[in-house]
């Protein structure tokens, strides 16, 4: 029996779409860091530098984003298969990084504050945090809808909700050190800041190794999904099985189903189309790769996994 190559193909981009919105809440982020950064260095207060510091970080989120916008519509071509869907993973690894190397700056600096700490201007750090509450939260409501679907929509979304909370924190820094004279409540509200960026941006990093090292996304279990294959008449067995994300929410399946012998070309096709209808109306699966092939001509039908020893197996079949 030859291979029979069968794809189901469904347009649905799920990633951001607002970039507008992105590239003038870009304009936005930078101007208010650029104030925020000179706000800290006149009132020598850490907990301004370090925002402003997370500040730029969501600047570069957010432009990264928005280019990913771009990026992801480009269509397969050449070498790119996929496309560019995958530059949006990229750049949210990228930014998640980034974020790590700023948290452990903050952190740093804040028990240098512990151990010498400096007098700052209460006011003006109530002031400028209380206007970045304001600008974060407003992006934030703005990206809320995108994140649903796109990785680097959610990790600007994290960032400028994060922020929000963030400069929160720091007004209540502020309002300590006004009243108390306090000062250890600066670099205290600049390690709470340090631990929520490190808390938010590992999770970013851990997602997007998940797609570049090909996991199969939480929701699609490959066991659970060549179960619900081999439930479809006549399929004698399942094995092979690949499930992975180019990014944007894009699930891609592949595997080899073993038929009976007797079937034909058209009646295999027929089979092929219920199964993937049933992954795409079930699992949400765009893009299916089914193999059919006679039963016991596949020499990993007999193995006791579903999945593809990628040493042992080579692929070879004897038809």
């Amino acid at each position: 029996m030859a291979h029979d190559h069968s794809h189901a193909h469904h347009h649905h981009v799920h990633g951001p779409t607002s970039g507008k919105r992105l590239w003038v809440s870009l304009a936005v982020t930078l101007a208010f860091c650029a104030g925020e950064a000179i706000a800290g260095w006149v009132s020598h207060s850490l907990a301004l530098l370090s925002d402003a510091g997370h500040n730029v970080s969501d600047a570069v989120a957010l432009g990264l984003a928005a280019y990913a916008v771009v990026a992801i519509k480009r269509p397969a071509a050449g070498r790119h298969t996929y496309g560019h869907i995958r530059v949006s993973t990229l750049t949210a690894l990228f930014n998640s990084s980034t974020l790590v190397l700023i948290a452990l700056w903050i952190a740093i600096e804040a028990v240098g504050r512990f151990r010498n700490p400096e007098p700052i201007e209460g006011n003006l750090m109530i002031w400028v945090a209380a206007i970045s509450v304001l600008m974060n939260t407003v992006i934030a409501v703005a990206l809320a809808g995108d994140a649903k679907h796109s990785l680097n929509s959610r990790a600007a979304f994290i960032h400028m909700a994060g922020d929000a909370l963030s400069a929160a924190a720091v007004v209540i820094a502020g309002i300590v050190v006004r009243y108390t004279g306090w000062l250890y409540a600066d670099p205290i509200v600049s390690l709470m800041i340090a631990v929520f960026i490190f808390w938010s941006a590992i999770g970013i990093v851990r997602e997007a190794s998940d797609v570049l090292m090909e996991k199969a996304p939480p929701h699609l279990d490959p066991e659970t999904l060549a179960a619900r294959i081999g439930e479809i008449e006549p399929v004698c067995s399942v094995h092979d099985v690949h499930v992975w994300t180019v990014g944007e929410g894009r699930n891609l399946l592949s595997c080899h189903v073993a038929l009976p012998a007797n079937h034909t070309l058209l009646e295999t096709t027929a089979i092929v189309s219920r199964i993937e209808k049933m992954l795409h109306d079930d699992f949400g699966i765009e893009h299916a790769t089914i193999q059919p092939e006679e039963d016991g001509l596949c020499r990993m039908a007999h193995a006791a996994t579903v999945f593809c020893s990628m040493e042992a197996h080579s692929h070879s079949h004897v038809h």
